[in-house]
């Protein structure tokens, strides 16, 4: 059992090192007048924060290796977990391009304030910051791993674009799609001290499993949040996957209920999708208990997760990893 003293000590770590991180990703870029304009555009992203789930999953991971030598390791760590948190915002930033969007975390986009133009090379540019970090560890194995994600992303991306208003799309395919889209990079930051440790190579594939699981979790509870929630509390417009065509778990388990139920109303559901009605879409979801059917699926999703990280010793680290499963069933936003 972890004793209180313990607790404290391993919380003021990794409060710690979660301000190392938050340094690396505010640190200034370059002093070249040419790109005061896009370290500026990079620094407003940035500055809008959001949870730094990805970043403070690289450090729990670290953290709840046995024997773990924090004074030896953990600034490699710190500097792959903001290069990670910069992937992330990277592609966050050219999904608001593609996506059109106006908010992101409440605050207006890049695409919306500078233009898309403008916003693209800001994300170009943070990919770049990403890699630049990567320099501090020296460890090509994880550089492979990002490389690997990154390319996975852009795969998730083009799974998305070629299924748009597929109201045929099969549940394989939608956990593949956001195993792409969000699980690949849960993934590499719950394995990423693993890899760059050689002597955790044993723990590299259940740490994957456990970051591609609460990734999968992660994005099943996005999905229903934009049914669910208001744009005040999203951040961000809510229905959007509606009016962006993104036929999600909750539309797809409405639809299958209908079906089986009610041939009529799925129509009339079908209809409602494809003129991107929200209110008909949200009565359906509500009539077939579609959240619920959701709500089983992120909770397997999330079981899996925790059982897989059995490999780990008992720590409050790890009691801190099995949290951020919870909430991430529990969020609101």
């Amino acid at each position: 059992m972890t004793s209180n003293t313990s607790v404290r000590a391993g919380e003021d770590l990794l409060n710690a090192s979660l301000q190392k991180v938050e340094a690396l990703l505010t640190a200034t870029y370059t002093d070249h007048p040419l790109e005061s304009h896009v370290n500026a555009m990079c620094m407003h992203v940035i500055s809008a924060g959001g949870k730094r789930m990805r970043p403070r999953l690289v450090l729990l991971s670290a953290l709840a290796l046995p024997n773990f030598n924090a004074d030896n390791d953990l600034d490699n760590i710190c500097h792959i977990a903001a290069a990670i948190e910069l992937l992330h915002t990277a592609t966050l930033v050219h999904d608001d391009v593609i996506d059109k969007a106006p908010l992101r975390r409440g605050q207006p986009t890049l695409n919306d304030t500078d233009g898309n133009h403008a916003a693209v090379l800001a994300g170009d540019y943070l990919f770049t910051r990403c890699f630049d970090l990567l320099q501090k560890p020296r460890n090509f194995d994880i550089i492979t791993e990002l490389s690997r994600t990154l390319r996975q992303l852009v795969v998730g991306e083009l799974y998305q674009l070629e299924h748009e208003g597929d109201v045929n799309l099969s549940l394989d395919t939608y956990y593949e799609t956001i195993y792409h889209k969000t699980g690949v990079l849960f993934e590499l930051a719950a394995a990423s001290p693993a890899i760059t440790l050689e002597q955790y190579y044993d723990f590299i594939a259940p740490l994957k499993e456990f970051g591609r699981k609460l990734g999968i979790a992660f994005q099943i509870k996005d999905d229903m949040l934009d049914y669910t929630a208001d744009s005040s509390t999203l951040g961000k417009d809510a229905g959007t996957d509606l009016n962006d065509q993104r036929i999600t778990l909750p539309v797809l388990m409405a639809l299958r209920h209908l079906e089986q139920s009610d041939p009529q109303g799925k129509e009339q559901l079908l209809q409602a999708i494809k003129e991107a009605q929200l209110e008909p879409v949200l009565q359906a979801i509500a009539a077939t208990n579609a959240l619920e059917e959701c709500e089983k699926q992120a909770q397997q999703a999330c079981d899996e997760a925790i059982a897989s990280l059995a490999v780990l010793p008992p720590s409050e680290f790890k009691e801190a990893l099995i949290s951020l499963c919870h909430k991430a069933l529990q969020r609101q936003n």
